[in-house]
Formats: structure tokens, sequence, C-alpha cells
């Protein structure tokens, strides 16, 4: 278990709820617990989101994770690395799936590409799900993180319009 995990964990435990407004997590993880500043704590949500371990469900957060089984010490207190932990994890999906294709399947990268072009075009889909229905095409299994990652990021741009 990755410090970010053990972040969110403790911080949904000590809300005692499942779901959290973005402005709560920010406001849980700056003010209540007094961890990070407030621009540090929207980091930490960030990195939550981009590292799937949080996502977004009617207009709240929740953890993708089992969090209420994380033991962590009572004084914990994350480090500041915590709040890269995501970033580094998150490359972007699209790119990271068709990679992957290109280097299990050996197939050229523009082919790989042109598919999901072809696929978000065709079915008026996002990005990521494109890119998940191609590299199912291929045979690659997907992963729940895969799923939650392209789900948070399509209900994330969602969300900002």
């Amino acid at each position: 278990m990755n410090e970010l995990q053990k972040s969110i964990a403790v911080l949904y435990k000590s809300k005692g709820r499942e779901e959290l407004t973005e402005k709560e997590f920010v406001f849980s993880a700056s003010m209540d617990l007094r961890w990070f500043s407030p621009k540090e704590a929207q980091k930490l949500m960030e990195a939550g989101l981009s590292g799937g371990h949080l996502a977004r469900k009617n207009g709240s957060l929740v953890p993708t994770f089992d969090y209420v089984g994380v033991t962590v010490p009572v004084d914990y207190k994350p480090p500041k690395a915590a709040l890269e932990e995501g970033a580094k994890k998150n490359t972007d999906l699209f790119t990271e799936i068709v990679e992957r294709i290109v280097k299990t399947k050996s197939v050229p990268k523009r082919e790989v590409v042109s598919r999901v072009n072809k696929a978000q075009e065709m079915l008026g889909i996002d990005i990521e799900p494109a890119a998940l229905l191609v590299a199912s095409s291929y045979g690659l299994p997907l992963e729940s993180a895969h799923l939650q990652r392209a789900e948070s990021a399509v209900l994330g741009r969602d969300a900002v319009k």
C-alpha cells in the first residue's frame, strides 16, 4: 500500500463516509487534518484521481480500493511525496494503452492510433474508452484500474462542461 492510498484511507475513515465532495476532500486534508495547504490538498485529490485510487460518482469522490481495512498509525501524516505518486503512475491513459498494444502485439503505433481514432469517431465516444475497445479487440485483458481511470477521465470532463 503506497502513501497516497494510506492518505486517502485515513481521510475517508476520519470523515466516516464513503463519499466526499471535492470541497470536503480538500477541506478535510488541509483544515481538518492539517496535512497540507489547500493547494497541496487539491494536488492530493488530483493524484488520487489520476492514480486510479479515487473515482467520481454522482458528483462525489469515492475510493476505488478497500480503504476500511487499511491500518495506519494514529498520528499518521503523509509525506509530500504522496502528492507526486499519482502523477508518476499516471501517464496519459490513451498513451499507456497504445504503448501496451504496440509492445505486446508488435503492431505499428500509427495503426493502433488510427484504429482508436476510428472507433472514437464512429461511436462518438471519448478517447480513453475508444482505446480500451481497441485493446480489447487485440485480445488484451482490460484491468479494472484502466476502466476506473477511463471513467474518471470521462466524468471529469463532463463535470467541467
